[in-house]
C-alpha cells in the first residue's frame, strides 16, 4: 500500500494545476513570505503581515469578528472561484462526456487527502460531512445484541445520538463515559475509557478534540488500549481536520471521520471518511446505488450514493491546496497562537470561568468559558449586538457558556477586541 509524500511548499507552487489565476498572486506573495522562517513556524505577532494577507482571501464582512470555525468557515476566494468556475461549466454542459472529468478530479482531491492525513488514498471516502461518515461506521459495523459501545458525554451527536439509536433497535449497550471539565490529565481521559471497557465491548466512538469545551483526547494510546483488545476505534475529527497536523497512521484508530466546511475551510457539504485498510471489509455500505460495486477499491465503496454535486467535491481540492501552501503545522501553530492567546486573557478576567484546558495538550483551537454574572444568552445576544461578534454558545449543562474557535482568517486584533468586549460584560 503507497502512502503519498506531501510535496514542499515550493513544489507545491510550481505543481498545482488547480489555483485560479487570481489566486497567483497571494501564492506568490506566501512564497515571498518565506513562512518556514521561525515566526512563521511559531505564527506569532511578528509575521502578522502574513496573515494579513491569509485574512484577505476570505469574503468576510466588514465589522464583522467571526470566531466560529468550530461550527462553519467561510471558504477561502480560491474555493469559490474554483466552484463557481466548475459549476457553471457543469451546467452549461452536463452531458456524460463533459462530466467524465470529474472522475480524475475526484481522485486527486482524494490523493491529496490521504497525504494530508498520512494515510493511503485506497482508505479515503469522500464524504459529506462529519455525520455522514460517522453514520456509516454506525450502520456499517457488525454488532448483536449485548455487545458494547463506549462513548463520551461530550460526543457530537451525530457520534451519541447515532450509536443510541441503533441500540435500541438490536439490543445493543451503550456506555457513556463522563468526562471532567476541564480535563485533570491526558492519562485521567485515558483511564476513565479503560474503566469503562469489558469483555462485551466492540467499539469506542469518541472524538478527537470536543465542540463542547476543546477537551483534546490522546487517541494514539486510546487506540494502542483498543487494538490490544480488538476494539474498534472511531474517531469525530471534526476539529482537528483542518486545524491540527493529523497523522491517522501513526495516531492508530480504525475510522475517522471529518468536514470541508469546518477548519479545511472548504465547500459545505464535502467531508471525509478514512478507514484503515485492515478494517475497510468489515463495514458494510449504508447506501448502494449506480456505479456500486464489491469490488471498488478500498473506501471507495462508501461514495455510491447516487448523483452529487460533482463541482463541488472538485472545489475540496483548493481548500487542500491552501492548507499545503501555508503549511499545516504552521496553520496548526497559528491557531494554538491565537486560542492561547484568548484563553489566557478570559482566565484572567473577574467573573470568568474558563472550562478548556491551558494545555496544549490537552486542547486546541476551541475556547470555551462562562461568565458568573450575565446569563450566557444574554451575554451572546449582547456580544453580536454591541460587536458583531459571532461565536457560539451552549444554553446550560457542565459545558454552559461562551465559545470562541478563531482560525487562520482571524488577527491577533480580533481576539483582544474579542476579550474587550467580554471584559465590559464582566464589570
Amino acid at each position: 500500500m503507497g502512502q503519498t509524500v506531501k510535496p514542499t511548499r515550493r513544489q507545491f507552487l510550481h505543481q498545482s494545476a488547480v489555483l485560479p489565476a487570481s489566486w497567483t498572486a497571494f501564492a506568490a506573495a506566501v512564497q515571498a513570505a518565506g513562512t518556514t522562517s521561525a515566526s512563521a513556524s511559531e505564527g506569532g505577532r511578528s509575521d502578522e503581515a502574513l496573515w494579513q494577507l491569509v485574512k484577505r482571501q476570505f469574503p468576510l464582512e466588514e465589522g464583522l469578528i467571526y470566531l466560529n470555525a468550530a461550527n462553519v468557515c467561510p471558504a477561502s476566494r480560491p474555493v469559490l472561484d474554483r466552484y463557481a468556475a466548475l459549476l457553471r461549466d457543469f451546467q452549461a454542459n452536463p452531458s456524460f462526456q463533459n462530466r467524465e472529468k470529474y472522475r480524475p478530479l475526484r481522485e486527486s482531491v482524494r490523493a491529496k487527502l490521504a497525504a494530508l492525513l498520512g494515510v493511503s488514498a485506497d482508505e479515503v471516502a469522500i464524504t459529506r460531512n462529519t455525520s455522514e461518515g460517522t453514520n456509516l461506521v454506525v450502520g456499517g459495523i457488525d454488532l448483536k445484541p449485548g455487545d458494547e459501545v463506549v462513548i463520551t458525554d461530550h460526543n457530537h451527536p451525530s457520534n451519541n445520538e447515532s450509536w443510541k439509536l441503533r441500540a435500541r433497535r438490536e439490543g445493543l449497550v451503550v456506555k457513556s463515559v463522563p468526562v471532567r471539565v476541564p480535563a485533570r490529565s491526558a492519562d485521567a481521559l485515558v483511564a476513565g475509557m479503560e474503566k469503562a471497557i469489558t469483555p462485551r465491548t466492540r467499539v469506542i466512538a469518541i472524538t478527537h478534540l470536543t465542540s463542547t469545551t476543546g477537551i483534546r483526547f490522546p487517541i494514539k494510546p486510546i487506540a494502542e488500549l483498543a487494538r490490544r483488545q480488538g476494539i474498534f476505534l472511531h474517531v469525530d475529527g471534526a476539529q482537528t481536520f483542518g486545524a491540527s497536523d493529523v497523522n491517522l497512521k501513526d495516531l492508530g484508530c480504525d475510522s475517522y471521520s471529518a468536514s470541508a466546511h469546518k477548519w479545511p475551510m472548504g465547500p459545505l457539504e464535502a467531508g471525509i471518511l478514512f478507514v484503515r485498510s485492515e478494517r475497510i471489509g468489515q463495514l458494510w455500505p449504508s447506501i448502494v446505488s449506480a456505479g456500486w460495486s464489491n469490488e471498488l477499491a478500498g473506501a471507495r465503496k462508501f461514495e455510491a450514493v447516487g448523483q452529487q454535486d460533482d463541482p463541488r467535491v472538485a472545489a475540496l481540492e483548493a481548500a487542500v491546496d491552501l492548507l499545503n501552501l501555508i503549511g499545516i503545522r504552521q496553520v496548526e501553530a497559528r491557531v494554538q497562537v491565537l486560542a492561547s492567546r484568548a484563553k489566557f486573557a478570559l482566565a484572567a478576567l473577574a467573573n470568568v470561568e474558563l472550562k478548556t484546558d491551558l494545555e496544549p495538550e490537552l486542547s486546541g483551537g476551541v475556547v470555551k468559558f462562562r461568565l458568573k454574572n450575565v446569563p450566557t444568552a444574554r451575554a451572546y445576544d449582547l456580544l453580536w449586538k454591541r460587536h458583531r461578534l459571532a461565536i457560539a454558545m451552549t444554553p446550560g449543562g457542565d459545558s454552559e457558556g461562551l465559545r470562541f474557535s478563531p482560525h487562520i482568517y482571524n488577527t491577533v486584533e480580533e481576539i483582544d477586541c474579542a476579550v474587550a468586549a467580554v471584559r465590559e460584560l464582566t464589570r
